[in-house]
């Protein structure tokens, strides 16, 4: 790029007559020969113009002046004019291909090209290869996208969240994504011995190990469940296989949301220098999600001035208050972390080339279209009106069971400024508002479910004479759990006054026995009920079964699959009838068997929503919701089962519940469900919505639920509240929607270019000097943005922030400028601003790494110093003078003296990961120890970083640039 100039002026000179070419165009007989002929002197010979041609090859050269070899500067010179007369000429074609190499364009198409670099990721195809296998399935264009945007997070983040919608080949995408940072690894020099790490659950288990080794990487997969048990080998050989495995892999990571359980508290001990995480459903109930994931994903990764901010929150994911601000710097910071593609953007890949996509038995690909439809239940008025019933008593609970634990004012909240007044109103308000949610919740499941939360599994069974229904262990029984309970009153570390029945032993037994007499005369009016609803929902089974070979329902309560299992077989269906939940690992194969694609099987499966995320069943074409799923989540995870790109049909039918008034969804048991556990509601985490605090339960309607479901299945709801783009929904918004900057027909044209250009340059008038740049290098060869605002301010290295900076400078108004002089030294003064500036487009962690060496070695310096060690003084010297190079020439490779010092410090780093914590651990936290262990670690000091590789010029990197002149 620093030849830009020097190009110009010889393409003036070679226009003006200045310069003329030819070339001998013989293959046969190829001209290669070095002869440079002047007034005063000739040289010939076999050297380059670089570093190795002139200084380090043994090179034969010679060099004959005029005035003293006059006869040997004759002969050279006729040897060149006789070569020179041989030739055609070629002055119009060097022109041309001058012009090529560095093409000046608009800066609609250089910034077409920078796009294109970041979205279709052809830079990306050295590390993604097919597998061998013949049988194997060849990657989907849309999927090699997704790896390539994978890696550029991975290099600029150092971890990466893939959340692209289910169904999209996420398990095939994930082993080739594997592969190719593994690979890059290998040709890093940096990859041990050791296996990633693959945590998820046992049903894609399976998966996982098949599509790794068809894509022949080496990948040890472990099931959430090892994590679980916190003992045992296997449990112990993970634990082991965390502190060396240097990618980790995660799939569902919903799954570990709950930071003080024992499988999140293992999986935070890992030293992973990359950790790959995927899931469809990266916020799960609320947005303090995302921060048990960015704990995940490395909490060294953050700003500094996120870190500061979201401090409490890291500490106590229970938090209380979090402000709009907040929220949108929570969901900045997770943004850059994610490559997510909803369906409606996969579909549009899908258009570009149909041929591309093809599933295993060489059909077309594509998202089906949904057909959505509700079914009434029938329920009688005798029904409707005992449901009503049932309603008003559970709001008469003292609902006891939610006060066992101690009353407690969390930390949290006396500093947000809640008194304890407000929060024991809160505190009770919201236990009765969990224990009215359980009941409706259950009853809209079944009479059966609604008879286990009260009196227990063993009962319900009995009353409905479910005789093969085996769970495996009897659940709910609050009855029983409330004469348990009575009389022993919760333990109070508040001020204020409570309840009577919260203070005073008899007035608590009272309570309990009341709640008691509530649960029983509930229980009473459930066995009133018809099984209108129940059989209505068998019912529609059988009819689909008529119409469709494969079948899938859902429900929430397995006790209400074995009464409709029971109810269908009654009928003497010929399909065979599974039932699915998470304690039958049997029937949960066949499952997957009967609905996996190509299947020929007739089948309904009764699957429990243990089953609705991480396996595929798109045989299926038919998906009935038996209960109302509280959350749209819910909704999505269940349909995405058939809901996927190599469905075999164009059309699904998903069938909504339209439950009568008094047994409908409402806006409570909506608000309850968004979160995971009890616990995190008593603990107040989050405020109750006022129509909650006034009593009112507006009910939900199935097609309200269906609009709300099709708007996110298409991305096009608006502020969801679990709203999440991805690291380049910033750089898409340039080329799509209303706000776009470049033409579709430009953009298209510039994806589909596999012409080398060294650069595609453009200029641009502006009110003072600006440039951006769009380079390769560092990790995978990544390509990286980069944008001065001027000569003075510093780089902007962030995608978000770049394309905002581009906006304010350039749109239909902005005016081309020429490539003159003044713009070639604009352009040359940026340009040595970048291989400083490179250093801000490491991964955060991998910055922190580097400031915190700079540190530890100064310390190591002074101490060397005064105990008078020279040779220790000199090594920690020639290394501070390494990370502090600056300015033009030769640096070494940032991204790689990180990744050693991060080698270096990881046993100690290990040691203080072992410990249980909810904080992170930062890199800072653990400067002391290492600053202690300088005896340990001289050896690996001493003798590391001397082979380090050096990074070529950025300007040789440069693949577009806009400049303001």
């Amino acid at each position: 790029m620093l030849t830009c100039g020097a190009i110009l002026e010889c393409l003036q000179k070679l226009d003006a007559g200045t310069i003329h070419a030819k070339v001998i165009a013989d293959s046969a007989r190829p001209l290669h020969a070095k002869i440079y002929v002047a007034d005063e002197a000739a040289t010939l010979g076999s050297s380059n113009f670089t570093q190795n041609g002139l200084a380090r090859q043994l090179e034969a050269n010679a060099r004959f002046a005029r005035d003293r070899e006059s006869k040997r500067y004759r002969e050279l010179s006729t040897i060149a004019e006789n070569f020179w007369r041989s030739g055609q000429d070629y002055t119009d074609g060097l022109k041309a291909l001058l012009g090529e190499l560095l093409r000046f364009v608009t800066w609609q198409e250089a910034l077409a090209r920078a796009c294109s670099e970041l979205l279709e990721g052809d830079w990306a195809q050295a590390f993604i290869s097919a597998s061998a296998d013949l049988d194997a399935m060849p990657l989907w264009p849309a999927q090699t996208q997704g790896i390539a945007q994978a890696l550029y997070v991975l290099s600029r983040q150092g971890s990466v969240l893939v959340a692209d919608a289910t169904g999209s080949g996420k398990t095939l995408l994930g082993a080739h994504l594997i592969r190719a940072i593994r690979r890059q690894m290998l040709d890093s020099g940096r990859m041990r011995l050791d296996n990633p790490v693959m945590a998820c659950p046992m049903s894609v288990r399976s998966s996982w190990q098949r599509e790794s080794d068809g894509a022949h990487v080496g990948l040890d997969v472990y099931s959430h469940g090892v994590l679980s048990r916190g003992a045992g080998d296997k449990f112990d050989r993970l634990i082991n296989r965390l502190s060396r495995t240097q990618l980790l892999c995660i799939d569902e990571a919903h799954n570990f949301l709950n930071t003080a359980s024992n499988r999140s508290q293992s999986l935070m001990r890992h030293m992973a220098d990359n950790v790959v995480i995927f899931t469809a459903t990266p916020i799960n109930r609320s947005i303090r999600d995302l921060l048990p994931i960015i704990d995940l994903l490395g909490a060294d990764n953050l700003e500094d001035e996120t870190l500061a901010r979201f401090d409490k929150l890291l500490r106590s994911p229970s938090a209380v208050r979090v402000t709009d601000a907040e929220l949108e710097e929570l969901r900045r910071e997770i943004q850059k972390f994610t490559v997510r593609r909803t369906k409606a953007m996969l579909n549009a890949l899908i258009d570009r080339d149909p041929p591309a996509y093809k599933d295993k038995m060489g059909r077309p690909c594509r998202y089906p279209r949904h057909a959505p439809h509700t079914y009434a239940l029938n329920e009688p008025a005798e029904d409707q009106a005992l449901a009503a019933k049932i309603s008003d008593l559970a709001g008469e609970l003292h609902a006891a069971t939610y006060f066992e634990k101690p009353l407690r004012m969390p930390p949290h909240l006396v500093h947000a400024g809640i008194s304890e007044e407000q929060f024991l109103e809160h505190r009770l308000k919201i236990a009765r508002t969990l224990a009215h949610y359980q009941i409706m919740r259950a009853l809209r499941s079944s009479r059966a479910a609604l008879l286990e939360h009260i009196l227990g599994t063993i009962a319900a069974a009995k009353v409905y004479q479910l005789t093969s229904f085996d769970k495996g262990s009897d659940t709910g029984n609050v009855v029983e759990r409330l004469n348990t309970l009575s009389g022993r009153l919760p333990k109070c570390h508040l001020s204020v006054d409570l309840p009577t029945w919260l203070k005073d032993t008899k007035a608590h037994d009272a309570a309990c026995r009341e709640d008691i007499d509530v649960y029983q005369r509930i229980a009473a009016l459930v066995r009133q009920m018809s099984d209108a609803r129940e059989q209505a929902k068998v019912n529609l089974i059988a009819k689909k079964t008529r119409e469709a070979d494969l079948v899938i329902a859902f429900d929430r309560s397995p006790i209400t699959l074995a009464y409709i299992q029971k109810g269908l077989k009654s009928l003497g269906l010929e399909h065979d009838v599974f039932m699915a939940t998470g304690s039958k690992e049997t029937e949960r194969s066949k499952v997957m068997e009967a609905f996996a694609l190509g299947s020929e099987s007739t089948a309904v499966a009764l699957c429990s929503d243990s089953l609705a995320e991480g396996v595929n069943l798109q045989q299926g074409r038919v998906l009935i919701h038996l209960d109302m799923p509280s959350v749209v989540r819910i909704a999505e995870q269940r349909v995405g089962r058939i809901d996927r790109m190599d469905s075999p049909h164009r059309d699904i039918e998903v069938w909504w519940p339209d439950d009568a008034a008094a047994f409908a969804l409402g806006s409570d048991e909506k608000f309850v469900a968004r979160f995971d556990t009890v616990e995190r509601l008593l603990g107040s985490n989050v405020p109750l919505p006022e129509s909650l605090q006034k009593g009112s339960r507006t009910r939900i309607t199935a097609k309200e639920m269906i609009a709300e479901t099709e708007a996110r299945s298409v991305g096009t709801a608006a502020n969801d509240w679990d709203a999440l783009q991805d690291a380049f929904d910033p750089v898409r918004q340039l080329i799509d929607g209303d706000s776009a900057l470049i033409q579709k027909s430009i953009y298209n044209e510039y994806r589909t270019v596999k012409a080398t250009v060294a650069a595609r340059v453009s200029v641009v008038k502006a009110k003072k000097p600006w440039a951006f740049f769009c380079l390769r290098g560092g990790s995978f060869q990544a390509p990286r943005w980069l944008l001065f605002p001027d000569a003075k301010s510093a780089v902007v290295s962030d995608l978000p922030n770049i394309v905002a900076e581009i906006r304010t400078r350039l749109d239909d108004e902005t005016e081309s400028g020429e490539f003159d002089e003044r713009a070639a030294a604009v352009l040359e003064s940026f340009v040595s601003l970048l291989s400083s500036a490179e250093r801000t487009t490491l991964p955060r962690k991998k910055r922190r790494a580097l400031e915190e060496m700079r540190i530890v070695l100064g310390k190591f310096r002074v101490r060397a110093g005064e105990r008078g060690d020279q040779i220790a003084l000199d090594r920690y010297g020639e290394l501070l003078e390494m990370l502090d190079a600056d300015g033009s020439g030769l640096k070494p490779d940032w991204d790689e003296v990180a990744n050693l010092w991060l080698e270096i410090i990881r046993p100690i780093w290990y040691r203080r990961l072992k410990a249980r914590r909810r904080k992170p651990l930062l890199l800072k936290d653990i400067r002391k120890d290492v600053i202690d262990a300088e005896n340990d670690l001289w050896p690996e000091i001493s003798r590391c970083f001397d082979d380090v590789d050096q990074l070529r010029n950025s300007d040789e990197r440069i693949s577009a640039c806009i400049i303001g002149v």
